[in-house]
This record gives structure tokens, sequence and C-alpha cells, in this order.
């Protein structure tokens, strides 16, 4: 194809500025001086920096490149197997990047075509500023988003006065009483409900993508920002792809209690038309065991909380405890919190079985960990007695007590399903077979539980640990202690 050699350069020059400000500003100009040359047109960077790099330069060129480059040379004529090639730096304080045009047949470049090629290093250095300061943006928002991520995990993991030195820097400060949010968005619109949720919460909240499950957004507010929550029950309201779950006020030192909260909350607020909840519970079984206990904990837990590596670069006493309460909490997701590969976290689960002597597949086994990890440490000398002791406590009874109301008079297969998949190790697959049920028949059961229950169980952080040991303290629903579904842990209706 042959190009006319009369080239309406303040016509192109227009069009090009145009193309600055678009996102693919580069590509555009590049694609307009090739058409308008008939050639091939690259855009050669600096190393370091990010440009489209899809067609290569030939190696015959990599040395006027650089001189064009470094300043040495405005600009470069060649001839590569017969066909012109024309090098000119963009505009800008050097190391600059080059203009590589290089034409289709062995026709030469007319005076108006190295006009326009002299004019359009203006708007392309121009769309390469702009693309460098939008990359360093990105960057420089992936690393606070990681920081803040940081955050709540040492929350999560207990170490609170790290997490406060750490968020003072990013801002706002973590107050002691919070109430924890947490907002679920569909997947196009995550990104724009986490910037909401910022502008929104302003000095009032702690704001960051939940790194587990990635359509959440986890709000640590102050426990006394009632117009932010206003705010994002109002959002919740209006838009049906917005779902809000909350705690109760409660201590940052018990951060991670308020996320199970609010996720409890969320599973709740699916299911309502106002697309909100806020947890509503009557006490857990960590704090009616938390001075009596602490010694079974300390006792259940010794050869994990003793062990040492034998070499420095494996994980320590503490990290085993930190990748068990994730496990726990997580499960397979438990990766994305602990940001390590699925085959670490099973070495880790392996020795933690050998350490504990347990079968951690199993869901009772679960529980009682879960349990102990919350226990241990708890002020008071803790007792002697062992756990199957400590649960037939009358104020343990009436706890799980509450916890089986909700099911009371329910549909007797939903009881069943839910023992079953309990027996079954909350194995869905295993839990149809038992019961002569298809999978998705499973689901919708146990979906059902969770409306009743007002919480989550197919998705962690998940009841089924509450529900293990309630069940295994009476094997009959009816009980001494009459209760009915609003005595349970559940949600405000507020």
């Amino acid at each position: 194809m042959r190009t006319d050699p009369t080239v309406d350069v303040a016509g192109e020059l227009r069009a090009m500025t145009r193309d600055v400000e678009a996102l693919d500003g580069i590509e555009r100009i590049l694609d307009r001086v090739g058409r308008r040359l008939d050639g091939v047109a690259v855009l050669v960077a600096p190393p370091g920096t990010t440009v489209p790099a899809d067609r290569p330069v030939p190696a015959a060129l990599t040395a006027d490149v650089r001189a064009v480059g470094a300043g040495r040379a405005g600009a470069i004529a060649a001839d590569l197997d017969g066909r012109p090639v024309v090098l000119i730096a963009v505009t800008g304080p050097a190391p600059r990047p080059v203009l590589v045009v290089r034409r289709h047949t062995g026709r030469d470049f007319s005076p108006d075509e190295r006009a326009l090629l002299a004019d359009a290093s203006v708007p392309l250095g121009l769309a390469w500023r702009e693309r460098q300061l939008q990359t360093r943006a990105a960057q420089l928002d992936r690393v606070e988003a990681r920081n803040r991520e940081v955050v709540l995990h040492q929350l999560q993991a207990g170490h609170i006065a790290e997490a406060r030195h750490a968020a003072a820097v990013l801002g706002p400060d973590l107050p002691d009483r919070v109430r924890i949010h947490i907002v679920e968005s569909a997947d196009p619109r995550v990104t724009e409900t986490l910037s909401w949720c910022r502008e929104t919460a302003k000095r009032w909240a702690w704001v960051v993508r939940c790194p587990v499950h990635r359509r959440h957004v986890v709000v640590i507010a102050h426990a006394d920002a009632d117009a932010l929550t206003s705010s994002l029950r109002a959002r919740a309201v209006q838009e049906t792809a917005f779902h809000l779950g909350s705690s109760e006020e409660l201590a940052l030192r018990d951060c991670i209690t308020g996320y199970t909260h609010a996720f409890h909350a969320l599973s709740a607020a699916r299911h309502r038309p106002e697309r909100h909840a806020t947890f509503r519970g009557h006490g857990e079984l960590s704090a009616l065991l938390a001075e009596l206990g602490s010694g079974w904990a300390a006792r259940a837990l010794a050869p994990l909380r003793s062990y040492q590596p034998a070499r420095p670069q494996d994980p320590d006493a503490g990290e085993l405890v930190h990748t068990l309460a994730s496990w726990l909490t997580f499960h397979g997701l438990a990766t994305r919190q602990l940001k390590v590969h699925r085959n670490t976290l099973a070495a880790r689960l392996r020795l933690i079985e050998s350490l504990l002597g347990v079968e951690l597949a199993e869901v009772a086994t679960q529980a009682r960990l879960q349990l102990a990890l919350q226990v241990v440490g708890a002020p008071g000398g803790g007792s002697d007695a062992p756990l199957e002791e400590l649960l037939t406590r009358p104020e343990v009874r009436h706890w799980a007590a509450r916890q089986r109301a909700p099911l009371c008079g329910a549909d007797p297969r939903l009881v069943d399903t839910v023992r079953t998949w309990l027996d079954n190790q909350a194995q869905i697959g295993a839990t149809a077979t038992a019961l002569g049920v298809s999978t998705s028949g499973v689901r919708k059961r146990l979906g059902r539980v969770e409306q009743l229950i007002q919480r989550s169980l197919l998705d962690s952080p998940s009841a089924r640990y509450d529900l293990c040991l309630a069940f295994g303290l009476d094997n009959a629903l009816d009980s001494d202690d009459a209760f009915g579904p609003d005595d349970a842990f559940g949600v405000d209706d507020a």
C-alpha cells in the first residue's frame, strides 16, 4: 500500500493530541503513525519502564536506539533490508523512549512525513509519561492495599500492638472499641465498592479488601460511628448487589470474633429484603469456659506450643499455631490469608497432626481445637478437669440448647441432614450418599438450616463447630431448657 506523500500534519497532530488522554493513548498514536506512514511504529522504552513491546526492534538498530534515547542524537535515519527506518526521541528528559518507524516499502519519507514524525514525538511523550504515572499509582495502590491487608492479618493473629502501630502510619488509627462490617459486592463492582467504603468511612473506620473472600470488603469501624453504619445500611437497601453483615460492639482484641459474627450476619442478610443484618449473640462457649477451661486448653495444645523446629527455615510454634487457627477458620482458603502454597499448608497440617496426635479431618477434633485456641491463655488458673467434664456444666448445656433452638419444630429432615453432615466430616458428597439424596439436595437443606440459625454453614467461617458441640452434648433436640428461635444466636431485626 502506497500512501499519499502529502500529509495533513496539523490535522494528524490534533488527532494524536486527543488520543493522549485515552487509556490506550500510546497504542492509538502508534497505530495512527504506522497507518499514515505505511509502516510499523514501535515505542522502545528505557529500562525499568512499561510501554507496549509487542513488536521487538531488530538487533541491528540497538545501538541507534541507545544513542537516541540517551540524547546523543535527536534523530537517526537508517536503512534496514532496503526499507527506510527513522528513530526519533519523544519529548521529555533523558533517558527517553524512542519512536521507531519502519516502512513497508523502499520509498523514502517525504518532508511532510518527517514533520509528522517530529510532531508526533510530543503527544507520544505526553501519553508515555501519563502511562508511567498510572503504572506508578497502581503500584502504590497495590502496596497500600497489601499493607492494609497486613494490618488485618495482624489483628486476626492477635498482634494488636503491631497492628495499631502500622495503622497509625497509614491512617486512620484503630480504636479500642470497634464494630466490624463486612460488605459483599458483585465481582465487577468490588473495586468501586472498596473506594466508596473508604470515602464514606473517612477517619471513622479501617477499610480493607478481604484477602480470603475477594468479593468482601472489611470495615473496622469506631463503635460509635453511627453515621457510617447508617450509610452502609442505606446503600444495602438501595443496591441489590450490595449486602452488609455487622457485628455488635466489641474490643479491638476480639477482632477475629467480630469478623466471624459479621460473616454470619452477612449470611443472613442475603435472605433479607433490606440486604443488611447485625449479629445478635447470647455469648460464646469460649467465654463460658474462659476461666475454667484454660488449663485444659493449655494441656491440649502443649505439644504444639512448645514445638521447636530442627531447622531455622522451618515454621516455629507461633507460625504453626497461627496456621492451625487460620485453617480451622477458613479451611482451604487459609492459603490466601497465610500467603502460602497449598502444598506448604498441607505439610504444616501434617506436622500439626503428628505433634498433637489427632486427625484434623474429623469435625469433632476441629471443634475442640478451635475451642482450645480461643480459651488458652485466658485469665485464671483454669482447672484440672477434662473438656468432657467442663461441657456438662449447666451454663454450657444452656448454651447448647440455645444453639439447637432454631431447629426445634423444623422439618426433621433438616436436623437429620445436619447430624449426617457432621458425622461425615462436613463432606457434601458423603452426606448425600448416606442420606440417599443428591448433592444439590444436601446443599439446599443446609442452606435452609443457614436461614433458620441465621449463621453460615457452607462457607467459612462456619457455625459447624458450635453445632457439632451442641449436638454432641444432647442426642435429642428436646431439652429441659425450652427455647424458641428468638433465643438463639442470630441477627437483629432492626
